[in-house]
This record gives C-alpha cells, sequence and structure tokens, in this order.
C-alpha cells in the first residue's frame, strides 16, 4: 500500500514508463511519508476507441478523483 494506476494512450517507450513509476513511487515517499518498499504503480493502455470508457467508468462523477482533466468529452477533449 499504496498501489498507483495510471490508465493512459500507448506510446510513451517502457523505459519512460519506468521512469515515470519510479518518480511517482518517489514523490508517494517523499509527500506522503509512505516507502517505497511499499508503494506499487501499474500502467494499463487504452485505444482511443476505448477512452470513453474509461473516462465514463473511472473519472467521470468519481468524487474519489483528485485531480480531474481539463476536458468533459472523452471524444474531443474538450
Amino acid at each position: 500500500m499504496p498501489h498507483i494506476v495510471i490508465k493512459m494512450f500507448p506510446g510513451p517507450s517502457k523505459e519512460a514508463i519506468g521512469t515515470a513509476a519510479e518518480e511517482i513511487r518517489g514523490i508517494v515517499e517523499k509527500t506522503l511519508g509512505k516507502s517505497k518498499k511499499y508503494t506499487s504503480v501499474s500502467v494499463e493502455e487504452y485505444e482511443f476507441d476505448e477512452w470513453e470508457g474509461v473516462y465514463n467508468e473511472y473519472i467521470k462523477d468519481n468524487d474519489k478523483v483528485v485531480l480531474k482533466p481539463g476536458y468533459t468529452d472523452p471524444k474531443t477533449f474538450q
């Protein structure tokens, strides 16, 4: 604990994803006081045509999402 899930479009290299995961884990350790030993990060990649489902299920109207994106239409990102 904690476990962090990143949902995103494919594209970044495995190396870039690994670097981002390490940095996120370091931030969690620094700001929340949770040891890297206990923090895990996973990445789930979704294609453009799948994103509306991700948005509707995990983001839209979800009070647990601390930072909402700057768009409300997952088809146009407006």
